[in-house]
């Protein structure tokens, strides 16, 4: 059965500070990446043919990869979207519905630096591009911690995908929690939102036969090297290793003559 990753980037630049690191590609070692994508055996596609896939709508016949980027971060007009475009990739940007035009107070109070995301010209300019616009709610909140208010959990998923489609005229048909963060009750709001997928950050290949809701995500860190994303794109999973390949094939090979016997 073939395998899907998506990937999962947030920052497109070189780090302001230790804590953000993690978060930041640096423009340099993205191109590398995209370039490798652009020349791989991998068939490159988007959120909205994952959904056509999971429909049955669209046969896939050999591995897939799609790009994907949280939060809405200026930097990808400047840094991402041209290399994407150069490549011909596809990608899916989840933007933080209220702050448009605004920046990362989730993070500055954690005390991460204050980086501007994308004004509404810029994402309409990016939306024609192969780019598709999703929503990663209004204000970037632990969906966990306000479950229990209906009301807020509706106008952080509901509201959300409303405002993104009045202000850029666009359908909003895929989601991103926050931090990764869900329950049963986010899910069941998130299907009545209307969208058609959601995205964790749950590590992991997707196949034709995942919910919809729960697709899985590689994540791309800022420490990561072109041969940290070629296993990971492998492998599937967000730890790499110099010995990781040699311990996923001794593993297999333990649980082969373990079936036989």
């Amino acid at each position: 059965m073939p395998r899907i990753v998506i990937l999962m980037y947030h920052i497109i630049a070189s780090p302001k500070s230790d804590q953000e690191a993690k978060y930041c590609c640096t423009p340099s070692e993205f191109a590398k990446q995209m370039n490798y994508l652009a020349t791989s055996n991998y068939r490159l596609i988007d959120l909205n043919d994952i959904s056509s896939i999971l429909k049955g709508e669209l046969q896939l016949k050999s591995d897939a990869v799609a790009v994907t980027f949280d939060d809405g971060f200026e930097d990808f007009y400047h840094d991402a979207l041209p290399v994407l475009r150069e490549n011909n990739i596809p990608a899916t940007l989840f933007m933080v519905s209220n702050k448009t035009d605004g920046f990362n107070d989730w993070m500055v109070k954690k005390g991460s630096p204050k980086r501007k995301l994308l004004s509404v010209p810029q994402l309409l300019e990016i939306s024609k591009n192969n780019i598709t616009i999703g929503s990663h709610t209004r204000t970037h909140p632990k969906l966990t911690e306000i479950s229990s208010d209906l009301n807020s959990l509706n106008r952080e998923i509901k509201e959300s995908k409303v405002e993104l489609e009045n202000k850029l005229g666009l359908a909003v048909n895929h989601f991103a929690y926050p931090y990764g963060l869900f329950d049963e009750l986010t899910i069941n709001v998130v299907k009545e939102a209307g969208y058609s997928t959601a995205c964790s950050t749950r590590s992991g290949f997707n196949r034709t036969d995942i919910n919809p809701f729960l697709l899985r995500r590689i994540e791309v860190f800022g420490k990561d090297k072109l041969w940290h994303f070629r296993q990971k794109l492998k492998f599937g999973t967000n730890e790499m290793s110099y010995l990781y390949p040699f311990n996923y094939y001794l593993a297999q090979a333990k649980s082969r003559i373990i079936d036989r016997n």
